[in-house]
């Protein structure tokens, strides 16, 4: 499954490395690329294996707002 994560402005690149290199260590993610221009996450996953909701939650827990 491919999904489209939008989250609250990004402040850095860094920060966009960071969420990409977590959300590629999540079990069940294929691929993982964080647009840093567009605060937008692509992410190809699993259903198997994890959720969107998860996905989510890794993203938050580094300490960026999901847009909903």
């Amino acid at each position: 499954m491919k999904k489209t994560i939008q989250m609250e402005e990004l402040v850095c690149p860094m920060c966009a490395q960071k969420i990409e290199t977590a959300l590629r260590k999540a079990p069940g993610v294929i691929s993982a690329t964080v647009l840093y221009n567009a605060s937008k996450a692509k992410v190809e996953f699993d259903e198997t294996q994890t959720s969107l909701e998860e996905l989510m939650r890794v993203i938050t827990a580094l300490g960026y707002e999901i847009v909903r």
